[in-house]
């Protein structure tokens, strides 16, 4: 299925990280609640391989460029630091030219990718089932790159070297994460999660720049095409969505529970992003304790209403209906056990209704 032929018409998917650390009991959820689109979990609480950060450095840890994940430095104030760069960029090279055992390295570690192989297992044992797209993800470069700081509390984001070796590492993830569940014969949704991105025009962050955040989305999403994946990104803040508009990314995740205004400002720039085939994945099903004051009825009534409010503004309906998805608002990692499982029920529940 090739991206302009994808019209997912409100299909459910979730964002990727859980609270729970029993795999097979969340599998479980996962897939009675997005059986169409299931994704495998992120299970931050197993610890700092498993974090947002931790959980994408191990070709970087592995070759000793970050010391390790508990408190990621780069390590460049050693005496073969020099080298330790030239192996990084060798064996990235080696991934670009196709070599498999190079990408491999760009894997997760065992720990790292326990909800992953998870999934893996369970699909090679039970087949895709009812899944018509499965789905995966990881943290994108500007989040990681503002959190992982040098040995004087900057974040290595601003450092132009540090910063190219973490993009290379996040783009050649995603492409050896994207070629992995390709093997399962159906297409494969792959998004990048960069909450960091709101940050773009913000008076904190004047430093960053439209052009080189679209320059390096674009390279991260051109390893998800590489394997014949879609792209998409998810921001879990209001933002400026033309940056993503304007880049190679397919698929726009936003919270649309508590920063619908800010699409409504951008509806005219959203309207050209459906006509080249993009897709609008609506993070409508709140991720916090108010998600115990909604049911899916209520959730469908706002889901309507914004779309109505998008329709006024000059947005093509039938282009907002065939190419829209459903997740909740963002990942339930840090939500306690019942509330995410609550947030599921209530997924599940509303792809039944739109």
């Amino acid at each position: 299925m090739e991206q302009e032929n994808f019209k997912p018409n409100f299909l459910a998917t979730g964002v990727g990280s859980v609270p729970q650390t029993n795999g097979q009991d969340t599998l479980e959820l996962i897939w009675k609640s997005v059986p169409h689109a299931p994704h495998w979990p992120q299970f931050p609480r197993l610890g700092a391989e498993s974090s947002f950060v931790g959980q994408y450095l191990n070709a970087l840890v592995e070759i000793g460029v970050i010391g390790d994940v508990e408190v990621p430095k780069f390590q460049v104030h050693d005496t073969d630091w020099v080298a330790r760069m030239t192996v990084f960029y060798t064996l990235y090279l080696e991934a670009m030219e196709g070599d498999q055992q190079a990408l491999e390295r760009f894997g997760f570690s065992a720990q790292g990718g326990e909800g992953f192989e998870l999934f893996c297992s369970n699909l090679e044992q039970n087949g895709t089932r009812d899944a018509v797209i499965l789905k995966g993800q990881l943290s994108g470069s500007l989040t990681m790159g503002m959190q992982i700081t040098d040995i004087n509390k900057r974040s290595i984001y601003y450092d132009d070297t540090l910063r190219d070796m973490l993009v290379k590492t996040v783009a050649l993830h995603a492409e050896w994460q994207t070629k992995r569940l390709r093997k399962f014969g159906l297409p494969v949704l792959m998004m990048i999660d960069d909450p960091g991105l709101y940050g773009f025009g913000a008076a904190t962050h004047i430093t960053l720049k439209r052009e080189q955040l679209i320059e390096e989305l674009n390279s991260i999403v051109e390893g998800i095409l590489r394997q014949g994946g879609i792209a998409g990104v998810h921001v879990c803040a209001g933002m400026d969505w033309t940056l993503l508009f304007d880049s190679k990314v397919q698929v726009v995740n936003f919270d649309a529970y508590d920063y619908m205004q800010s699409m409504m400002a951008l509806a005219e720039s959203l309207n050209l992003f459906l006509i080249r085939g993009g897709i609008l994945s609506w993070g409508i099903v709140p991720t916090n304790p108010i998600a115990w004051e909604e049911t899916a009825q209520s959730l469908k009534i706002r889901l309507e209403n914004n779309i109505h409010e998008l329709v006024k503004r000059g947005v093509d309906e039938s282009l907002l209906r065939q190419q829209s998805m459903i997740t909740p608002s963002c990942g339930t990692g840090t939500l306690p056990v019942e509330l995410a499982e609550h947030v599921y029920g209530l997924l599940g529940e509303l792809r039944g209704l739109v």
